[in-house]
């Protein structure tokens, strides 16, 4: 099953979806922004306002290069990333700023370099799963052969966006209360993802495939059977080899041709004067 190309239509509503959310998106930054600068932490507000300015900028960065590249196969990739890098944007502001389930003394430090790691923790898993849906989805989701192969990667999918929330979850909010339940539910939810991205790759190991053509080998010519063109005849042939006369010598006649007489040496045995 193969996805069809996208149809010009198709693509430019995507792409003026895209446009519009990241816009919108950098409106909402700007707003929450103005409104952590009134009524946040009052520590280090001008390194707060550069940092914000610096994610804006790198979110309007992301977004140019999602839509310079998103023109391939997968015709929701540009919003999806766009989304994904909404979602970040809102994280980053909320480490910036604080509150929320944030630390308190967000002027430490050992506290802006915690939130800064949580941060590239939580951009890492969720750009990785966003990577593993566009390749490993197209390859088993899209392209699969077999409805079993297509629903285990479909589920693992499903579950693989559901391991990596919870896994963001404590990193997003590292002040909530995160009982060990959770963390059992993460490591249990984790074991089902990997072991259901793993089934749809056996099953693709064990799909019969079509045998490959054999190559059709041409033999020479004369090459298979006797007399052909090209060939030199042997003695079981069927036909008269023809030895080169040597020079110097003439032709033989014809043994027994009309109007020739045939003379027969005597033998070498016979005494002579008698016949």
């Amino acid at each position: 099953m193969e996805q069809h190309p996208d149809t010009p239509s198709t693509a430019a509503r995507a792409r003026v979806w895209s446009l519009w959310l990241a816009i919108g998106v950098l409106v909402t930054a700007a707003v929450l922004g103005a409104v952590f600068i009134i009524v946040g932490d009052q520590a280090a507000v001008s390194g707060r306002a550069w940092l914000t300015l610096f994610l804006a900028a790198a979110f309007a960065g992301v977004v140019i290069l999602d839509a310079s590249v998103g023109t391939g196969p997968n015709r929701w990739y540009l919003p999806a990333s766009i989304s994904v890098n909404s979602l970040l944007l809102v994280v980053g502001l909320l480490k910036i700023w604080g509150g929320f389930f944030q630390p308190d003394d967000t002027g430490a430090g050992r506290v802006w370099s915690a939130q800064f790691f949580l941060f590239v923790w939580v951009v890492i898993l969720l750009r990785v799963a966003l990577l593993i849906t566009q390749t490993y989805g197209r390859r088993f989701v899209v392209r699969a052969t077999k409805q079993l192969t297509n629903a285990f990667a479909a589920l693992a999918l499903v579950f693989l966006w559901g391991t990596t929330l919870v896994l963001s979850l404590p990193a997003v909010l590292p002040e909530a209360y995160w009982p060990d339940l959770w963390w059992r539910y993460v490591g249990a939810s984790a074991l089902v993802t990997v072991v259901l991205l793993l089934v749809p790759v056996v099953l693709l190991a064990f799909e019969p495939r079509a045998p490959r053509p054999r190559p059709v080998v041409v033999p020479p010519p004369g090459y298979g059977y006797p007399g052909a063109p090209g060939q030199t005849p042997g003695p079981y042939s069927g036909v008269p080899v023809q030895f080169p006369e040597p020079a110097g010598y003439p032709a033989p006649a014809p043994v027994g041709g009309p109007g020739v007489e045939t003379v027969v040496p005597p033998h070498p045995d016979a005494s002579p004067g008698v016949r």
